[in-house]
């Protein structure tokens, strides 16, 4: 199979949507929600790169034909390829951290994708291995993480190309639904193991307060489980930070942020636990999703973490009442409660 590399060229939208209608209809098969997927819009701003990360969206197809190269040594992908596409490999490098990883998504194209329970067509993921392989060793990063989604409480449907070509099962985490109406009563600080739980919009937080959540923020990136995934901490500057919270604007996304405040025993303040719920104007009204929640190890099993979750989708709830449902992923060692699991996603590594 011939790798063909996306550009922004006159071309750009009718290839960005064709991919986001195969993920989608991938994803909406394995959970069976209408609201599963990925809006084109999210896909042409990761490939419009970051200070993070830069991203490169490739497909495959069978049909060989005289192509210019582009500016990598790639094919461009053009409309007249979409008819014939077999695969999708979608490619990120981090910048920042983790510059000897590279990882990806291998998407099956939406003419050829299995209905759930069929075998998956091994000669597709046979040629994105070879392209994986081949873009590790182009840009030094020996470190392959491949991130395939598939249906809760079961393998992955490509676990034996994937084994044969030397990857092993990293890391797994869970991805599940919840009403909000349920969880929206959030308990009282004064009946906690911290002074107080502020919840702000959009990281507008008191100069003071920022530097002990940048702190919190480095801490969940080391402490936060990822099995045996190779990942190094992420240093939160506040640059770093106020440039997330640009993309998430672009992107068309608000957030808010429960933080947990303490007095250590030494007397030091500390911001000790967090939860972030996210609303994104692409998708239905009625949807949030539910992104990190960390506490620090020392301040676990005494109710900080629900109260944080409670705290942050009462605040969301307040400004969008016409939320309903939320979207939640968390590592499947961990579960969650009053959720309902709809998919998983396994993290396979190879490191050779």
């Amino acid at each position: 199979m011939q790798p063909l590399l996306f550009s922004a060229g006159a071309d750009a939208e009718e290839v960005v949507g064709a991919y986001a209608f195969s993920a989608t209809l991938a994803i909406q098969d394995i959970t069976g929600d209408a609201h599963s997927g990925i809006t084109a819009s999210h896909i042409a701003k990761r490939l419009e790169g970051s200070a993070e990360s830069e991203s490169y969206l490739f497909a495959l197809t069978s049909v060989r034909a005289p192509r210019p190269l582009g500016t990598h040594g790639y094919p461009e992908i053009t409309v007249d390829d979409l008819a014939d596409i077999d695969a999708w490999v979608f490619i990120s490098l981090p910048l920042l951290e983790d510059t000897s990883v590279i990882e990806a998504s291998v998407t099956l194209d939406a003419a050829i994708a299995p209905l759930p329970g069929e075998p998956v067509p091994e000669e597709p993921w046979v040629a994105a291995l070879s392209l994986i392989d081949a873009l590790s060793h182009t840009h030094h990063r020996p470190t392959r993480h491949i991130w395939e989604t598939h249906a809760p409480g079961t393998s992955s449907p490509a676990s034996d190309i994937l084994t044969a070509a030397g990857y092993t099962p990293a890391y797994r985490e869970d991805q599940a639904t919840f009403s909000i109406d349920t969880i929206v009563h959030p308990a009282a600080a004064d009946q906690l193991p911290v002074d107080s739980i502020d919840v702000v919009f959009n990281n507008e937080i008191s100069a003071d307060n920022l530097t002990l959540f940048r702190a919190l923020l480095t801490a969940a990136s080391e402490g936060y489980p990822r099995g045996d995934l190779k990942l190094d901490t992420v240093e939160w500057t506040e640059q770093r930070l106020r440039d997330a919270q640009a993309r998430l604007l672009d992107r068309g996304g608000n957030q808010f942020t429960a933080i947990a405040f303490s007095t250590a025993p030494d007397g030091v303040r500390l911001a000790v636990g967090l939860a972030e719920a996210v609303h994104y104007d692409a998708d239905d009204d009625s949807l949030i999703e539910l992104g990190l929640v960390f506490v620090l190890p020392a301040y676990r099993g005494a109710g900080v973490g629900t109260a944080l979750v409670e705290s942050v989708l009462a605040a969301a709830k307040s400004r969008w009442p016409e939320v309903e449902t939320g979207y939640s992923s968390y590592p499947s060692i961990s579960g969650a409660a009053r959720t309902t699991p709809i998919s998983a996603t396994t993290a396979w590594q190879r490191s050779r």
